[in-house]
């Protein structure tokens, strides 16, 4: 039996579920009230639109990862292009950690899990339907 087929399905509809999370709940799902209420109205508005917007790029990214899994030796190139994109995703939130501190505790666990993920998923998955 395969397992990155079914492996990748999953993970898909993590991220799907998280993206649609994103959209309903905004900002919301991050920010207390009592910790927007410190905020200028206008950095508020910036973060919820930012934190909506991904959550419709990950809703894609998801459907995107899944429709690879059908097919992995066809679609090869597109699941490599969205691991290298999550694996970037990662070092970008590295080096903002880097910059401005981890903030939140699963900002961390995040940036591991997308640095970590995509080179794992090749190496023991995907390369051997190349």
């Amino acid at each position: 039996m395969e397992y990155t087929p079914l492996l990748l399905k999953g993970f898909s509809a993590w991220i799907v579920y998280h993206g649609a999370s994103h959209v309903v709940r905004g900002i919301k799902e991050y920010l207390p009230q009592t910790e927007r209420a410190k905020l200028p109205s206008s950095t508020v508005s910036l973060m919820d639109s930012q934190i909506r917007f991904l959550g419709g790029t990950y809703i894609a990214y998801g459907a995107a990862l899944c429709w690879t899994s059908y097919d992995i030796k066809e679609r090869q190139l597109l699941l490599n292009i969205l691991l290298a994109g999550l694996a970037l995703g990662g070092i970008g939130r590295a080096i903002s950690a880097g910059v401005f501190g981890w903030g939140f505790p699963w900002v961390q666990r995040a940036t591991i899990t997308e640095i970590v993920v995509p080179p794992l998923v090749y190496w023991f998955g995907s390369r051997k339907y190349v």
